[in-house]
């Protein structure tokens, strides 16, 4: 299927390891896969300090689209668990999606009405207002039914750059950029129990959320810095150009 592209094409450029193992084991010439990562604008995501409010919630955030591979559907369990043990939660799911009606009963059938909001599409200002707010991104990918899978969600490097914490699972190419226990805590996919172990671990122990949120934003800083990409991308393009340029 992708014979001619493999042929044809001068530079096959993945965002992560993971995809790049993919590519090449479809077909593409090792040689000519560069993984080159998606960046992101530090300027829109300042640094801020993540700290408990007094005897307040643990505030959650995921921002998706109501697909399967996001696995939303196991974040709510791992809410319903947090509230039955009794810890204080709120949960922001922002996006919108075919899943939408499907997670609406959820949220009334696990009986968490009162601790998730299902905001739908919001304006990228009500995003970075979301993030803002939030203690905690939650970020719980799996391989789909169909096969869908992430690369890296941009959302992750944002939420990091900007000083949260992250529960992510280990899927595709986010380990890649989520280091266990650096700056977030990975857990394996479809495991509500395990989501809400780690986010249950993060309530207990906010004096961690810091260092993790420090961690983030330098990992972003040195390796995601959308100036940094750039520069790498045009000097990739003109090593093509190069290459292909006729002898005079």
């Amino acid at each position: 299927m992708y014979a001619a592209t493999f042929r044809f094409g001068d530079l096959f450029l993945p965002v992560c390891d993971f995809l790049a193992r993919r590519v090449i084991d479809m077909g593409a010439p090792p040689e000519r896969v560069v993984v080159h990562r998606t960046g992101i604008d530090l300027r829109h995501w300042p640094y801020r300090e993540r700290r408990p409010a007094s005897g307040g919630s643990l505030r959650l955030v995921t921002v998706a689209r109501l697909v399967e591979k996001k696995g939303i559907a196991y974040v709510l369990h791992a809410v319903k668990a947090l509230t039955d043990a009794r810890i204080p939660v709120e949960y922001e799911v922002v996006g919108e999606g075919p899943l939408r009606e499907s997670l609406a009963r959820d949220v009334e059938r696990l009986g968490i009405a009162d601790r998730v909001r299902l905001h739908g599409w919001q304006t990228q200002a009500q995003v970075r207002a979301q993030l803002d707010r939030a203690h905690v991104l939650v970020q719980a990918s799996v391989t789909a039914g169909d096969a869908d899978e992430e690369g890296i969600p941009n959302v992750l490097k944002e939420a990091m750059a900007a000083g949260m914490p992250v529960v992510a699972t280990r899927h595709a190419g986010i380990p890649e950029l989520v280091e266990d226990g650096v700056s977030g805590l990975l857990v394996p996919e479809r495991d509500p129990g395990a989501l809400a172990s780690a986010l249950g671990s993060l309530a207990r122990t906010p004096e961690r959320w810091v260092a993790m949120g420090l961690a983030g934003r330098a990992r972003i800083g040195r390796e995601y810095d959308i100036e940094m990409l750039n520069d790498r991308l045009a000097d990739l393009f003109a090593q093509v150009g190069r290459m292909k340029a006729p002898e005079r």
